[in-house]
């Protein structure tokens, strides 16, 4: 029988790779397995703020907190994986030597941030637990949004109202929001990371 947990306020957080379902149907699928496999590798690694992995999702990782963190550090997190997620590219496209389709594609990945909290609850059917629940529904619908570029670090108004911080955000975050059927209007603030490319550089 399936035993159930609620837990009140669970922050998911979800780096999403831009580009995969393209990348893999049309390219070498042993080399294009093998990059985005290295990479979702590569974001749990990042991981500096104590975040679990739920589950894997082909193209993303669904990590949960049950205390969730700063804006500021949730931030911090997102810039620390995205760095290392394009560092990691740009080391293995000036190394390349394969000139198959996903290894001479692989520069085109992106990668983007959803964060969501509020009270969810855990489902166990056979040793295996997953998280049910609006809240996490939210958080993968919002994937789909009309957010105008494809790298960035969305954080929804629910979530801004449980962070615990006391001061304003340091960088700059436009609002925006989403209407989903049976869900209703979902408002958000995003944050483009395309600014931290240039860290790359130096």
């Amino acid at each position: 029988m399936a035993e159930s947990s609620s837990f009140p306020n669970v922050l998911f957080f979800i780096p999403d790779i831009g580009g995969f379902t393209k990348f893999v149907t049309e390219t070498e699928i042993s080399h294009s397995q093998h990059i985005i496999s290295e990479l979702l590798e590569l974001l749990v690694d990042s991981n500096e703020i104590g975040l679990e992995v739920s589950e894997f999702e082909g193209d993303a990782v669904l990590f949960y907190c049950m205390t969730p963190p700063t804006l500021d550090k949730l931030l911090a997190q997102a810039k620390k994986m995205f760095l290392n997620f394009h560092l990691h590219l740009k080391e293995k496209e000036k190394g390349r030597v394969c000139q198959c389709g996903a290894c001479t594609r692989m520069h085109l990945l992106t990668l983007k941030f959803i964060a969501h909290c509020g009270p969810a609850n855990t489902m166990a059917v056979k040793g295996h637990s997953k998280f049910i629940g609006k809240s996490v529904i939210v958080a993968h619908r919002l994937l789909k949004n009309p957010v105008p570029e494809a790298e960035y670090l969305l954080v929804t108004q629910d979530t801004l109202d449980r962070l615990d911080d006391r001061q304003a955000p340091t960088v700059a975050f436009e609002s925006g929001s989403c209407r989903y059927d049976e869900i209703g209007e979902v408002p958000y603030r995003h944050h483009s990371m395309a600014c931290y490319l240039d860290e790359l550089q130096a």
